[in-house]
């Protein structure tokens, strides 16, 4: 599999993406493949670990019963819309099946990487938007700002850019962290 999407002329769902081999992993937006090789770098990694331990271990003063999750994590969208973000925040437990969550998360980070970027701003942003994903983030690990995005009557707005000492707001957990916070380790 490539970057680029399937032919067009093709439309994958969710039954097709469960008889797919384990590897190489893909995600499928508007019902086609996206290759998701190769696998992340290990700085990606430590910053996924890092913003899910920061949230895990909030103490979850919002009042709301919220669940963190970090990929490999199918998020089932729709039928032919099936990802797998970096880490997603959870709030209606009613979403959370077995194996994947049905539906769109509450909060996503995606981690941009050279070979993700465009995806992350283009096909994914657009589907996050479309589905009532609340709050947007992506982190871009070599420049180490993280970027927020929030639904406004249906469509993002870009709240700020944040890097070093400068917080920004998970406000469906009422959480506040500062940019560089993510980036330790």
């Amino acid at each position: 599999m490539s970057n680029q999407p399937a032919k067009e002329a093709l439309r994958y769902t969710y039954e097709d993406y469960l008889a797919f081999p384990d590897n190489p992993r893909c995600e499928i937006i508007n019902g086609q493949i996206f290759d998701m090789t190769p696998s992340p770098t290990t700085k990606h990694q430590r910053i996924s670990v890092e913003i899910t331990w920061l949230i895990r271990n909030h103490p979850g003063e919002s009042g709301r019963l919220c669940q963190v999750f970090h990929a490999p994590f199918d998020v089932v969208i729709a039928e032919d819309q099936i990802v797998q973000p970096d880490v997603i925040i959870v709030c209606d437990m009613q979403k959370i099946e077995r194996t994947h969550l049905a539906g769109a998360p509450d909060v996503v980070f995606e981690i941009a990487s050279p070979s993700t970027s465009l995806k992350d701003r283009r096909e994914k942003m657009e589907l996050y938007e479309w589905s009532g994903v609340t709050e947007y983030f992506i982190v871009d690990p070599e420049a180490e700002f993280v970027e927020k995005f929030m639904a406004k009557e249906g469509k993002y707005v870009r709240v700020g850019i944040y890097a070093g000492d400068a917080a920004f707001r998970i406000d469906a957990i009422a959480l506040e962290l500062k940019a560089r916070n993510i980036f330790a380790g």
